[in-house]
């Protein structure tokens, strides 16, 4: 079986180089001088266009700016789409800075709050802080301030606690979901350029035939670009999907490892407080013992 792959490989690419040794550059460039006098016209080198009396003007490389024109009304849109991805590029980090979810010192101010059954001035810090981790205590502050402690509602507050962390960072996830909004978008909206490119340029080849190929020309420079740009706004956009989701949720499971060990500590605080008394435990709002 080697040998055949061998063989069918040397059989493809032996005539691949033949043909790129006998190239008409190649051909052309023998001293004969293959022209037919009185059929053939001088050719236009690459790069230059006919000024109408016969003679060939540079036109030289096309600017960016050009490409962007010549894919048509469709690069509108996909320019709305890379300005939007790169001012989310820009904000997101700014906005998933840790020090917007949690820090040390709101830490250990709810740890000694809760170590204290101060349930007021737990209230109040959360209150004070635009951080995450105060934002997603708020109810289970309220909850206890209003309702007192008991041991059985555990589970219900951890609950709370990871509602309001789903109702806090709402805004965010949505935000981050646009990257893949548009790296699903901007292909789609780039093969749509394509297909409009390919529609005008068949429409031109009809009218006109083969005898104006810049126009053909254009309308093909249209349905590249368009894919192209689509692809280019497309790569950077998937990947910064998954940087700043997975950022998010870094954040958000520490903090809600935070919320949790601040629960505990009130828990414990409370088994401190009376530890042989059979039944639940509770606490006051005042901070007193509930039977």
């Amino acid at each position: 079986m080697k040998i055949h792959q061998s063989t069918l490989g040397a059989a493809i690419a032996l005539p691949v180089f033949l043909i790129l040794a006998i190239s008409p550059q190649s051909l052309l460039a023998q001293d004969d001088d293959l022209n037919v006098p009185g059929l053939t016209e001088e050719v236009p080198a690459p790069g230059t266009v006919s000024d109408g009396e016969g003679t060939a003007a540079e036109t030289g490389p096309k600017s960016l700016m050009d490409q962007i024109k010549a894919g048509g009304k469709t690069m509108w849109v996909l320019g709305l789409m890379s300005v939007v991805v790169i001012g989310l590029a820009i904000y997101c980090p700014l906005d998933l800075k840790r020090s917007n979810f949690y820090s040390e010192p709101m830490v250990k101010s709810l740890h000694g709050h809760m170590a204290d059954t101060d349930l007021e001035g737990l209230i109040n810090t959360c209150n004070s802080s635009p951080q995450l981790l105060g934002r997603m205590m708020i109810p289970a502050a309220t909850y206890l301030t209003e309702e007192g402690y008991v041991k059985s509602d555990n589970d219900m507050i951890r609950d709370m606690v990871a509602d309001a962390s789903i109702k806090e960072t709402r805004g965010r996830a949505r935000l981050i979901n646009y990257f893949s909004i548009i790296s699903q978008a901007a292909p789609m909206m780039g093969l749509l350029g394509t297909v409009s490119g390919m529609i005008k340029a068949f429409g031109a080849l009809e009218t006109s035939g083969m005898g104006d190929p810049s126009a053909l020309a254009g309308h093909i420079s249209e349905a590249l670009i368009t894919t192209a740009s689509g692809l280019i706004i497309a790569l950077p956009a998937i990947f910064l999907y998954f940087f700043f989701r997975d950022k998010l949720d870094e954040h958000i499971a520490t903090s809600e490892e935070h919320a949790a060990d601040i629960l505990n500590t009130l828990r414990r605080a409370m088994l401190g407080i009376d530890t042989k008394e059979a039944g639940p435990a509770a606490v006051s709002p005042g901070g007193s013992e509930q039977g």
